[in-house]
């Protein structure tokens, strides 16, 4: 018992650096825009939208790129670039550039900020809920997320439900 108590420590003493690892600092932007069409109207609905990182305003060359399916309401929308793919810069100021089907639309220079951010960013599910007895029970995403999906399991029911949370919009 001695024997697997200490091997259980070392195992664990192993490990735990590894998981202090999966969190590390990298450069994010996050970017608030605006969409309106031809006439100066908003526009609302979900777009296929690229943006392109630039060290400064006439550069060619990209830092990086990210493709994002972006929800704007009445014009606005936000998003978080360098969550899922790093920014190789540790410039405290960068360019984005806008493209919605291969055309700029506009390129603005923003700050950016250093986070840490985890291995899978991209969303938060909640603790499941319910079961076959029909408990009543409440679910509610962490401060700052919004509900993008749900996820359960039915048999006779729903027996199980899980939010799927997403960075909220700051308007």
């Amino acid at each position: 018992m001695k024997n697997f108590l200490l091997n259980f420590a070392v195992l664990f003493a192993c490990i735990l650096p590894s998981f202090a690892l999966a969190e590390e600092a990298q450069t994010v932007i996050d970017y608030n825009g605006e969409l309106i069409d031809q006439n100066a109207a908003p526009l609302s609905g979900v777009l296929p939208l690229e943006f392109r990182i630039f060290a400064n305003d006439k550069a060619k060359k990209t830092i990086a790129t990210e493709k994002h399916f972006v929800s704007v309401v009445d014009g606005a929308y936000f998003v978080s670039l360098g969550e899922s793919a790093p920014i190789k810069s540790t410039a405290e100021t960068l360019y984005v550039a806008v493209y919605l089907d291969g055309k700029e639309l506009t390129r603005q220079q923003v700050g950016t900020q250093l986070q840490l951010v985890a291995s899978n960013p991209k969303v938060v599910k909640t603790d499941a809920a319910g079961n076959e007895n029909g408990q009543n029970f409440t679910l509610e995403c962490p401060a700052g997320y919004v509900v993008t999906g749900i996820e359960g399991s039915t048999k006779n029911g729903i027996q199980g439900l899980r939010l799927i949370c997403s960075k909220a919009v700051q308007l």
